[in-house]
């Protein structure tokens, strides 16, 4: 009997509603406007405040207050803003701020300088900027050094290059800080399908990338037809401090073509 009277009142419990006084609700997000702070801290809050104070947030850093309102009412399912420090040689402290999306079609690259030490004395603002055509939200940023091991570059992959009636072709875009500007060092597909006109016949190529120690970037690069191996390839990037720019050097077979495939 008794274990029957424990039943029926932990049945009870589950289906009797528990009011509680709206006090005691723990509330999702933040009030009033982000602070300008240190980065990471600023990012963090990013990821609570609703649309409009993102945009405050974003303005506030020097971003076009219409950029900033576009971005922060159309960011996809998993997209955010971020903000990171750049490492540099220099006295002057970096950061950047990436904008995923601007109405669906660009995404922004925001170099930014002022201080995680001091942030309030010398707040974060920005002072130079890149629009990329960033048309099916498939760009992400990377910081990784290319050029020193104590330098930071900013790797933009998936930068839409061009796209249109059966065809989707992507770059890989690196950008340097240079006397205090974003600088365009490196450009080259990383993406492309391709079908044929008045045919089912579709071009695949896809680009890997892959950093070593000694400072060049390894590019390998698959090509299918109708998902069928057609060959591997891979070359290298280096830096030319005479260009200011990687170069690269000629791809090298890797995967032979199957003449009975």
């Amino acid at each position: 009997m008794f274990k029957k009277y424990l039943i029926v009142c932990c049945v009870c419990l589950v289906l009797c509603p528990i009011h509680k006084a709206t006090g005691q609700y723990v509330r999702v997000g933040i009030e009033g406007e982000i602070p300008l702070g240190k980065l990471d801290e600023m990012e963090n809050m990013l990821g609570l405040a609703d649309a409009n104070q993102k945009a405050d947030l974003l303005a506030r850093l020097g971003v076009d207050p219409a950029t900033a309102k576009a971005t922060s009412e159309e960011l996809l399912p998993g997209q955010g803003i971020e903000l990171k420090p750049i490492r540099t040689r220099g006295e002057a402290h970096y950061g950047v701020a990436f904008l995923p999306s601007n109405g669906g079609i660009s995404c922004s690259l925001y170099l930014l300088q002022g201080s995680d030490e001091e942030p309030r004395k010398i707040a974060w603002h920005v002072i130079d900027h890149q629009e990329l055509n960033c048309w099916h939200g498939a760009s992400s940023l990377e910081i990784m050094p290319l050029r020193q091991p104590d330098e930071d570059d900013l790797v933009l992959h998936h930068v839409n290059e061009n796209h249109g009636s059966g065809v989707v072709a992507d770059q890989t875009q690196v950008f340097s800080i240079l006397s205090g500007k974003l600088l365009q060092t490196l450009a080259t597909q990383d993406f492309l399908s391709e079908v044929t006109l008045g045919t089912e016949n579709t071009l695949d190529q896809r680009s890997t990338f892959l950093r070593f120690p000694n400072n060049f970037l390894e590019e390998t690069r698959t090509t299918a037809n109708d998902d069928k191996l057609k060959k591997v390839e891979r070359r290298y990037w280096r830096w030319s401090e005479e260009k200011h720019r990687f170069a690269p050097s000629q791809f090298r077979l890797i995967v032979a073509p199957n003449p009975s495939v």
